[in-house]
């Protein structure tokens, strides 16, 4: 039995769950329009630098956080759905889920493969795992290819994500959206 005062709560998730979802969201979110912006032509070169550098290097930090979520989720599985969320329904939201970690896996190794391939610099990474892969003007364009139509899915499943969140804590009500929120 749960007392009134212990933290563990089986509607929601835990909390380290609730604080790394939160944290990818902030980093996704701004790293979205960072990328989409940095590759504009007429960019001033220090904000188009800015930009490129904050892209790829916060690429591996979400990559990090997504391992974190996934072994959290291990240890502490997510709350049930609630038992008046259609079959449907439910089935959807653990592909969505599923989806949104794979996307952020694929898109920080399409992009770091871009990057490396490309003979860039990982500034803040290549200590750690610079030169994985040696330049190839030719995998350097599959990755960037590949990372481009994978933002795009990512930015219609995040879409779909926000939305139906959207729709169960401002309309429904129904305890899906407070399973998440509040972050601590």
């Amino acid at each position: 039995m749960v007392s009134a005062s212990s933290p563990y709560n089986p509607t929601r998730y835990c909390r380290a769950a609730r604080l790394l979802h939160w944290l990818t969201v902030l980093l996704v979110f701004t790293t979205i329009p960072a990328g989409l912006v940095m590759v504009q032509e007429g960019l001033p070169r220090a904000l188009q630098d800015g930009l490129f550098l904050y892209h790829k290097n916060i690429g591996p930090i979400i990559l990090l956080l997504v391992v974190l979520r996934l072994a959290v989720r291990l240890i502490s599985p997510p709350p049930p759905l609630p038992e008046s969320l259609p079959a449907l329904q439910a089935m959807i939201a653990r592909t969505v889920h599923w989806l949104l970690y794979l996307l952020l896996v694929a898109l920080v190794i399409s992009g770091t493969l871009r990057v490396q391939a490309g003979g860039f610099p990982m500034e803040v990474w290549d200590p750690l795992f610079g030169g994985m892969f040696g330049k190839d003007e030719a995998l350097a364009k599959s990755a960037s290819g590949l990372h481009d139509l994978l933002k795009s899915v990512l930015i219609f499943v995040i879409a779909a994500h926000v939305g139906a969140a959207a729709l169960h804590g401002l309309v429904k009500r129904d305890g899906v959206f407070s399973r998440m929120w509040p972050p601590t």
